[in-house]
């Protein structure tokens, strides 16, 4: 109980970096799952986290509030992609094809990690500089995950 209360008042502070972090961290968790269900021969079972990494590829795509910006087309382009191939590699059980979204998973769960990072590291020194030397104006992030 006292994890889900943690869970959810991270969730609601978080920036939109901590946010999409979150959820490329717990996509690259399900692809283990899916993986060792695999092997252990349980196709149902898997299917149902597959269901759940496809949910949470949604949610990055619906976080996207400027389709124009190019980094924000190069992310849809990257999660429809893996969309794609962990669909690919559910109806085929490719281990292979599952190990690239799980590769490619953990190079953007470690790369917003570090902008998350940084932008918390900015938004602590922010708090004693002027509103005019805002970090927020270094980095453009075309992302949120607010409604």
């Amino acid at each position: 109980m006292d994890s889900e209360v943690f869970l959810r008042q991270e969730v609601e502070s978080a920036s939109p970096a901590k946010l999409r972090w979150l959820l490329l961290q717990k996509a690259h968790g399900l692809t283990e799952i899916v993986c060792d269900q695999w092997q252990k021969g349980h196709v149902f079972e898997s299917r149902q986290w597959v269901i759940r990494i496809q949910d949470i590829f949604g949610e990055l795509l619906e976080g996207i509030v400027d389709p124009k910006h190019e980094l924000a087309k190069q992310q849809s382009d990257l999660v429809i992609f893996l969309m794609k191939l962990i669909v690919l590699a559910d109806q085929t059980q490719d281990l292979q094809a599952l190990d690239s979204v799980r590769e490619i998973l953990e190079i953007e769960k470690d790369t917003w990690g570090m902008l998350a990072r940084r932008s918390l590291s900015n938004d602590s020194a922010s708090t004693t500089a002027s509103v005019a030397a805002n970090s927020e104006s270094d980095v453009y992030v075309p992302f949120s995950l607010e409604a």
